[in-house]
């Protein structure tokens, strides 16, 4: 029969699934890894592999000793769920720069009567909404945001291992969080709806001129294609939108967890 020592167990096993628990959380909230088309099975193992080279990168898990009853581990192990699924909500919170805009510019262009599922949200979204949702996580995989992720996971470890809880998160970053993400989100859309303006100016005009035409029909369909070309337009700017608003993400769980 083997015999594992207590020592072993409080300083490397405990240590590790609460780790491991963090990871889940993340995995389990952070957009580009949260997605339904993902086995849960597959996000669990990659979550163990991820807790089991902590200790190699970080080795902030052979400074800690877990020495509790079971109802006091699981309230550790909630804790650590929590941390995670805060991280990955933040995180998301950067993309709401491009469910801003796709919002803003299905309203002005009559695309937001369409609809279609979303796999990043896992819910009906419009048809901008899904398109800038996918082309958020391709930028993310491309730009290899992913991998700041997890090296902002990583740092959380350096700074604050298994078993403690982290520092409140201020308002204040969260409020900067929010309010850069809606700048750059208005940012995107502002061309949307000055070139609807546009139209719509000129609508009014053609409608005093010639009474006679259906004004509905033909800025019906002036809309839907200057709305794409606009899109194509803004394109290029997409990666660096949502660079500068992960960035400010990263730097809100940076600044929780006092980490630098």
């Amino acid at each position: 029969m083997i015999t594992i020592p207590q020592a072993l167990i409080e300083t490397v096993f405990l240590p590790g699934l609460l780790a491991a628990t963090r990871v889940v959380g993340l995995f389990l909230s952070a957009p580009f890894f949260a997605l339904q088309t993902i086995p849960g099975r597959f996000r669990i193992g990659l979550a163990l592999v991820v807790a089991f080279g902590i200790p190699l990168q970080v080795g902030a898990l052979t400074t800690i000793s877990i020495n509790t009853s079971t109802a006091g581990f699981m309230a550790l192990a909630g804790t650590e769920l929590l941390i995670g699924l805060a991280m990955g909500w933040v995180i998301r919170v950067g993309l709401v720069v491009f469910d801003l805009a796709a919002e803003v510019l299905s309203i002005q262009t009559g695309l937001s009567f369409a609809s279609n599922y979303n796999p990043d949200q896992a819910l009906p979204s419009g048809v901008l909404g899904t398109l800038f949702g996918l082309v958020a996580l391709a930028l993310m995989f491309s730009l290899n945001l992913h991998l700041v992720a997890i090296e902002v996971l990583f740092d959380s470890f350096r700074s604050l291992p298994p078993g403690q809880w982290p520092k409140a998160l201020e308002v204040k970053g969260i409020a900067s969080l929010l309010s850069t993400c809606f700048g750059i989100g208005i940012i995107l859309a502002l061309p949307f709806v000055a070139i609807n303006l546009v139209v719509m100016a000129a609508q009014g005009f053609m409608g005093r001129t010639s009474p006679q035409m259906n004004l509905f029909s033909i800025g019906f369909a002036l809309s839907i294609p200057i709305g794409v070309f606009l899109v194509y337009i803004l394109m290029p700017v997409f990666p660096e939108a949502l660079q500068r608003s992960l960035e400010a993400a990263y730097g809100v769980i940076r600044m929780a967890f006092g980490s630098k």
